[in-house]
């Protein structure tokens, strides 16, 4: 019963964990002029259980106002959250590049803080020169007699892709950047995103961010707004291609000279293929525009010096552990907590492995991240709580744990070790209840009889429900036995055709390899999504390197069907590793 109440406690303490709270200070993108009114925000996405706010010292600033709060709504994917708005309006004293502080809010007993930022005070007379330069721009919303319209849209709206590496290894982070420069009245909607196939994917910044800043390109000033910032982590090696941002442009111009600033929107999927409808003495052209795809070189792990308990970790990490309760009764859960810390691929990092001493069990952790997801290589630390219970009183030493990964920057594989861990488990504790407890005339028995009576019953609905459970998993068993024993996989894998083009050979095996899990996981229609197929897989309790292992050859065939990449892995070397793999995956669920 406890084992059970313990599993019960870490899961809804993981579902916790996985929804954090985000508090961000938002300043104006564009400059402050000293003397002039802005706004400063801080908003909390998720205001449930927000308490106390408190009030930053901004230096340099004279606070006008504030703060005056807002209730807003978040959308998310599942469910809304009602957030919470601090403004502070501020006059810049003085020019320069000045901090807005974060500050602190308490959100369910503890302190979360908002990040620092940055923005630009001018003087007066520097905006009234940025001004004039502006106002030289607004010529460009001007379409003059004869002037080829094509060739005006190609010189002052266009797109750029930005990576600051062509070549790394696996696991090693690629930031990539897509960028539209205008100088245009334009509307523009992403009509496709890129394909990031063979990477797993981080986002930076995104087009609710709007990102804006200006570049200079060829003596021009031009109004610059990041799309998308992603950090890329390479699965495998080979050779893999960022996909185009393909863009659809419906771009007004004047056929009267007029003293405007162009303006710039941008939206995904937003604008319908009506005609727009142009202001008088206007007239809006089309126009389609795109990054140029560009090719990653993906190096192999160095197989020279190679630990034997290297599992794919790559970045420069320090390793820590401690119990977090000490005082521990038998059959009372405790809490093991490990704790990566330091820089690199987290995203692939998976949980250290515990030799649990005999006569102790432990749980799956529950893992909760600190990263700063602007800093490349990730940076911060990952904490894994592993839930564990001993049934007998004793002492018992839990041995050294550690994590093998390779330093990109030193080009050398390094371990880290933690030390042991002495944990005391005491006599299980038992409650005692006097007679005169029972008796006393203020009903406070009466009261306990009935907490007792509910605890009694929800310890009968869990033990019905982990008993259904059990029963159903039993059944599932059976069914997936019937079906492996129906069609082998020889039989799976012999549509695939090794003769055939590189598109029908990926196409054929990627069918074969989900016609595989469909055997054992009924999935169809919209379910046949990888996230989906690796939760089943994660459930059904395979391993993780299993799971891992999968997620690469789907990549690989996927890379194979949607790109022109050359895929230097042989076809049969590809084939045979795929059916040694879907073999092991077979023999673990059976």
């Amino acid at each position: 019963m406890k084992k059970i109440i313990a599993i019960l406690f870490f899961t809804c303490l993981a579902a916790f964990a996985i929804a954090q709270v985000s508090f961000k200070t938002i300043v104006p993108l564009t400059p402050i002029v000293v003397g002039e009114a802005f706004q400063v925000q801080y908003v909390i996405d998720d205001s449930e259980g927000a308490g106390s706010f408190i009030t930053p010292i901004f230096k340099g600033f004279k606070t006008v106002a504030g703060p005056y709060i807002y209730p807003g709504k978040t959308r998310l994917a599942n469910n809304d959250r009602i957030s919470k708005n601090y403004v502070f309006t501020l006059i810049a004293l003085n020019p320069g590049k000045l901090i807005v502080p974060g500050t602190f809010i308490v959100v369910n007993g503890k302190q979360v803080k908002s990040n620092d930022n940055y923005i630009e005070v001018i003087s007066k007379e520097v905006a009234m020169k940025r001004f004039e330069k502006e106002m030289i721009m607004s010529s460009d919303y001007y379409l003059q007699p004869g002037e080829d319209v094509q060739q005006k849209i190609k010189q002052n709206l266009f797109m750029k892709v930005q990576v600051d590496k062509k070549t790394c290894f696996v696991g090693e982070a690629v930031v990539a950047t897509f960028k539209l420069y205008s100088r245009l009245e334009s509307k523009s909607d992403i009509v496709k995103n890129p394909g990031f196939y063979g990477f797993s994917v981080l986002d930076m910044i995104n087009l609710s961010d709007r990102f804006v800043t200006t570049e200079e390109v060829n003596g021009r000033i031009f109004d610059v707004h990041t799309i998308r910032k992603v950090q890329l982590y390479p699965l495998q090696a080979g050779l893999f291609t960022v996909d185009a941002m393909e863009i659809n442009n419906k771009v007004e111009f004047s056929r009267s000279r007029v003293n405007r600033k162009t303006e710039q929107q941008i939206v995904e999927g937003v604008l319908n293929n009506e005609p727009e409808e142009a202001p008088a003495n206007a007239e809006i052209f089309e126009s389609d525009i795109s990054t140029t795809p560009i090719t990653i070189v993906v190096k192999p792990i160095p197989e020279k010096a190679k630990p034997t308990g290297f599992n794919g970790a790559v970045g420069n990490y320090a390793i820590s552990s401690g119990i977090i309760n000490e005082n521990i009764a038998a059959n009372e859960e405790g809490v093991l907590e490990i704790v990566i810390a330091g820089k690199g691929n987290f995203i692939q990092l998976n949980a250290p492995v515990i030799n649990w001493p005999a006569g102790m069990e432990g749980f799956d952790p529950v893992v909760k991240d600190s990263l700063d997801i602007y800093a490349t290589p990730l940076k911060g630390k990952r904490k894994f709580r592993y839930a564990f219970v001993a049934a007998a009183p004793g002492s018992y030493i839990i041995p050294p744990i550690s994590i093998t990964f390779f330093n990109i920057d030193t080009g050398n594989y390094k371990t880290v070790t933690t030390q042991s861990q002495q944990v005391r488990i005491g006599e299980k504790k038992e409650q005692k209840i006097s007679l005169v407890d029972r008796k006393e005339p203020n009903g406070n028995g009466q009261y306990w009889l009935i907490g007792a009576g509910i605890i009694i019953a929800l310890a009968g609905v869990v033990f019905w429900m982990m008993r259904k459970r059990k029963i159903n998993k039993a059944e599932q068993i059976l069914l997936k036995v019937d079906r492996a024993n129906s069609v082998t996989i020889d039989e799976l894998l012999q549509p695939v055709k090794m003769q055939a083009g590189a598109k029908d050979f990926y196409t054929s095996l990627q069918q074969s390899v989900w016609n595989f899990f469909n055997t054992y996981y009924e999935l169809s229609g919209t379910e046949i999504k990888k996230e989906n197929l690796f939760a089943r897989m994660k459930e059904s309790g395979l391993d993780q390197l299993l799971i891992d292992k999968t997620a690469a050859v789907l990549e690989q065939c996927e890379t194979g069907m949607y790109t022109n990449v050359a895929i230097t892995e042989d076809r049969q070397l590809l084939f045979d590793n795929t059916k040694r793999l879907l073999e092991q995956i077979e023999k673990a669920l059976l």
